[in-house]
């Protein structure tokens, strides 16, 4: 009879020992499931991250093609602006020059001017010399 006792016993704590691994194992199931859910949102989350930044950076990109066009722009101009002053200044440089007596071939040689040009100050200024009441100055 105590075999049976014991053989009982060892079966009941068996069962028990089954129920026990059983609720480990649901409770385990439980939070591996939790886990994924949170690990799905952290995906989700970091998706959004990702959208977000990439339509910043599309659309910082089309600000900076736009102000790299302005910039070209003021750059064009900046130049044309620069090339107008610089014909300027060797207008006023040819004046000078014909004041201390050039020639037009120095015009044309020190000034950058074109032959016609260099003939043309030379012309206006010696008409400016015969004419000292002009009311235009060159």
């Amino acid at each position: 009879m105590e075999s049976q006792w014991v053989f009982n016993l060892l079966l009941v704590l068996q069962f028990v020992l089954l129920l026990a691994l059983a609720f480990w194992a649901f409770r385990l199931s439980k939070r591996l499931k939790k886990f994924e859910r949170s690990a799905n949102e952290a995906e989700l989350a970091q998706k959004k991250q990702v959208q977000v930044l990439a339509s910043g950076s599309i659309g910082m990109g089309r600000r900076l093609v736009a102000i790299e066009k302005r910039l070209n722009m003021a750059v064009e101009r900046q130049s044309e602006i620069i090339s107008k002053e610089g014909s300027s200044v060797s207008y006023n440089r040819a004046m000078e020059l014909l004041e201390m007596g050039a020639s037009v071939d120095d015009l044309v040689s020190k000034c950058g001017l074109i032959r016609a040009e260099a003939e043309l100050i030379s012309l206006l200024k010696k008409e400016a010399r015969r004419n000292p009441n002009s009311s235009q100055s060159y």
